[in-house]
């Protein structure tokens, strides 16, 4: 075979393999993006597509945010500056540019429209009452510990507690501290107060894993007092909307086994559920039998619980669960990547009551971060 048919028999063949290759790349791949690899996407493609599910929302740290309406609210971490925008990020406004040096932490009433902000003093926490429609700033009683809003109504609820006179009692008032009544006299220090209905206030001892928490409430209409939730180790816990369920955590006396479970005051009844988290990275819906958790997809077991999460010792990568607590379905609506970039510690969850978006502030960055459902 002479030199020039050898030529053009490789040249055909070059063409031969430079035309499957072409097929390939403009047919082949489609195919196989039309039909999916396993779970219906090749795994790159469907990270990608839960990536664009989840995205912060703000452009720097921010400290108690709030759902108002169709709209966020929350504070600036730099200076205490008011920003809002939609659920989604869009139309972000800052709406009010007061500098507050040392915020600490700020509590929304009902409607939004006043807040107990809380400074760091020198070590020392101080309170303010402060009314946006007014514009009136009233510094609360140094004695005033831990403070709640009443359910649709200004009022606020506390623990009084004078060193001097050793006067201890939970009260409820006016949110400047005005028209105050006490409830219940106690000799507990430091409890953790909150007012889930309108009839009754909560208080409870402050969580650890290497001491007992008990859950009590007080009947606003005759005073009585009752034990709800009894001596447990790691008890933290989340009442629903209709206070007849709360959602707690328990551990064993090492602070070690972190368990997620919900007591059903009605049923006087309790049932542990399958995924392990801190309520403090739940949220409830409004319909009052599911909540939205950030489960960790490990819980490190030298870690004190929930004290070393508290003290940021220990942080985690969490995925996000729907839980049905009627039904015990649990269906999980996003799964974080294991790698630090990608990775949500989420505290303070946030549900409007459409329930199209899930928010929460991230604890790596304290961005806040909105996941649409």
């Amino acid at each position: 075979m002479s030199l020039k048919k050898i030529f053009i028999i490789l040249i055909i063949l070059l063409i031969i393999v430079i035309g499957i290759l072409v097929a390939y790349n403009f047919w082949g791949k489609d195919k196989t993006a039309e039909n999916g690899e396993e779970n219906g996407l090749p795994s790159s493609q469907t990270d990608q597509t839960d990536l664009q599910k989840i995205k912060p929302i703000s452009q720097e740290p921010v400290l108690s945010p709030t759902i108002d309406g169709q709209k966020v609210k929350y504070y600036s971490v730099a200076n205490g500056n008011v920003y809002q925008s939609k659920l989604d990020g869009a139309e972000l406004t800052r709406i009010s540019p007061n500098v507050l040096p040392n915020l600490i932490k700020a509590l929304w009433s009902y409607n939004k429209d006043k807040v107990i902000a809380i400074f760091d003093d020198q070590g020392q926490a101080k309170k303010y009452f402060y009314d946006y429609q007014t514009g009136v700033s009233t510094p609360l009683n140094l004695n005033l510990r831990w403070l709640a809003w009443a359910p649709e109504q200004n009022r606020i609820a506390y623990q009084y507690y004078d060193s001097q006179t050793q006067d201890n009692n939970i009260s409820i008032a006016n949110p400047d501290g005005s028209n105050w009544t006490n409830v219940f006299q106690t000799r507990m220090k430091d409890l953790i107060v909150e007012w889930p209905n309108s009839g009754q206030i909560s208080i409870r001892t402050k969580p650890s894993g290497l001491a007992q928490s008990v859950v009590y409430t007080i009947n606003l209409a005759d005073g009585s007092f009752q034990k709800i939730l009894n001596e447990t180790y790691g008890l933290t816990a989340l009442w629903s909307p209709l206070a007849d369920k709360i959602l707690f955590s328990e551990t064993d006396n090492q602070g070690k086994n972190l368990k997620l479970k919900i007591a059903d005051l009605n049923e006087s009844a309790i049932s542990e559920l399958n995924l392990a988290t801190l309520p403090e990275k739940c949220v409830w819906s409004q319909d009052n039998r599911t909540i939205f958790c950030a489960v960790p997809k490990t819980i490190s077991q030298t870690a004190i619980w929930p004290d070393d999460y508290y003290k940021g010792l220990v942080t985690t990568a969490d995925d996000f669960w729907r839980i049905n607590l009627e039904t015990g379905e649990a269906s999980q609506i996003f799964e974080s990547l294991e790698e630090q970039a990608n990775a949500y510690n989420a505290q303070e969850l946030l549900l409007p009551a459409q329930e199209n978006y899930l928010l929460f502030i991230n604890q790596k960055d304290g961005y806040l971060y909105t996941l649409k459902l």
